[in-house]
């Protein structure tokens, strides 16, 4: 913890008045005077409370690591108050969201721990509350649990909280070191020493237990995972710039102004690329930077800057007009190329007449599902763009089939009219997330 920090106060009679003021290191005594202020019911039960704040701990100097580990702390920190009969449903339904967040975050690098009290610890008197049936009691209740979830777990013994046992959730970090991330604690040993209560059913006094719930550990510490994870490339939700737009020359600037215009009203962190460097230029700096979707607004039947992003991203080969096989099948060239990829990769043409297409690789290397919307004119196509963007796996994409529907092969021919500009899109040539 901090120090405390003294505030002096000269009052109006002369007297000198003293006040002591500490950082918060924790939410918990916090939310148990919420708690304890009034009298609760069985009825209330479960009772969750929830806090997205800063607490401070003053860590060591020699403890302190970038994001890792700070002295500032932003965390969503949640207390549960529930009886004993609802510990395994709280715990279910934690365990569940948990599992939630880190699908759509993609992450799978982790093993849970349940963390136990040691009997044996020569400290154990210093380290834990003298209660062995407690402990033994409430361990029991989450190993059952975890059993009948089917949950592989690894023991670890004296890694408990002193006020209960917990399940950690372990993620092996790039380096290959394994840290404690997520954490879900019972507490049985607080709330009879703060005096917490409720009225049960039968009209008696009874003693709640208390489950600390904080999902993404720290947010310091999370994002530290997420660069570590993604190495920096993040995928387009997380990405500081989702979109870079780079025009062939400066013919189209004010056209790309309008776009990029377009896709921040939308929501999506969107950015003109320098009109006075090269095409070449562009794309290797957004290459550089990381930047996961370039849109390159160019000239109908002009391959070039279409071979250069190829060349800079391995990716999709382009949309071309004109007559002939890729006339009838403007697809009919990216597929080719998506059957060579090894890498899960999507790509969006939008064209200026309103029209726009999403084309996906599925699993099946060279096998792919064509999406588009009629969005009728420029000015709806960032609202088209934004949304596709915030499709995030194709599971998600199936679940909108009420705002996007799909087409087939012989549907492209009515598009006949190709426009004289197309935007395209390589969006995710390493793959969204997944």
């Amino acid at each position: 913890m901090y120090p405390p920090m003294e505030v002096v106060e000269e009052t109006p009679d002369g007297a000198t008045l003293r006040e002591s003021y500490m950082l918060k290191p924790m939410n918990c005594p916090h939310h148990h005077k919420i708690y304890a202020a009034r009298l609760r019911s069985y009825r209330e039960l479960p009772l969750r409370l929830a806090e997205y704040g800063q607490v401070y701990r003053w860590e060591a100097s020699g403890a302190v690591s970038g994001l890792a580990r700070v002295r500032m702390l932003s965390m969503n920190d949640a207390h549960i108050y529930c009886t004993e009969g609802q510990i395994r449903d709280v715990f279910r339904e934690v365990i569940s969201e948990y599992d939630e967040a880190y699908r759509i975050l993609g992450l799978k690098d982790y093993t849970i721990r349940l963390s136990r009290w040691d009997p044996d610890d020569p400290k154990g008197r210093e380290k834990y509350v003298d209660a062995p049936d407690d402990w033994q009691r409430t361990e029991a209740i989450i190993a059952d649990l975890l059993d009948a979830m089917e949950i592989d777990y690894e023991d670890g013994p004296g890694e408990a909280a002193f006020y209960g046992p917990k399940l950690d959730v372990m993620f092996r970090t790039i380096t290959g070191k394994v840290e404690q991330l997520s954490t879900v604690q019972l507490d049985f040993a607080v709330p009879p020493r703060l005096g917490l209560s409720y009225i049960g059913d039968d009209g008696a006094e009874h003693v709640p237990y208390c489950i600390h719930r904080a999902p993404l550990s720290t947010h310091e510490r999370f994002v530290a995972l997420l660069i570590e994870h993604f190495g920096g490339a993040f995928p387009t939700w997380l990405a500081p710039v989702q979109v870079r737009v780079i025009t062939v020359s400066e013919h189209y600037g004010d056209y790309a102004r309008q776009l990029v215009e377009s896709l921040r009203t939308n929501f999506v962190r969107a950015e003109l690329a320098s009109e006075s460097d090269t095409v070449s230029k562009k794309i290797r700096d957004a290459t550089t930077r990381k930047i996961p979707n370039l849109l390159i607004v160019g000239e109908h039947g002009d391959p070039t800057p279409l071979r250069r992003a190829r060349t800079a991203h391995a990716a999709v080969r382009g949309i071309r007009g004109g007559t002939g096989e890729d006339h009838r099948d403007p697809f009919a060239r990216v597929r080719g190329v998506g059957a060579t990829l090894s890498r899960p990769w999507r790509a969006v043409a939008l064209l200026d007449d309103g029209f726009g297409v999403d084309f996906r690789q599925r699993e099946t290397a060279g096998q792919a599902d064509v999406v588009g919307e009629d969005v009728g004119g420029f000015e709806n196509q960032g609202v088209v763009l934004g949304r596709l963007l915030r499709i995030v796996s194709f599971r998600q994409l199936v679940h909108a089939r009420d705002r996007l529907f799909t087409l087939g092969h012989q549907a492209l021919v009515l598009q006949a009219q190709i426009p004289s500009v197309v935007l395209l899109l390589l969006l995710e040539p390493r793959g969204l997330c997944q």
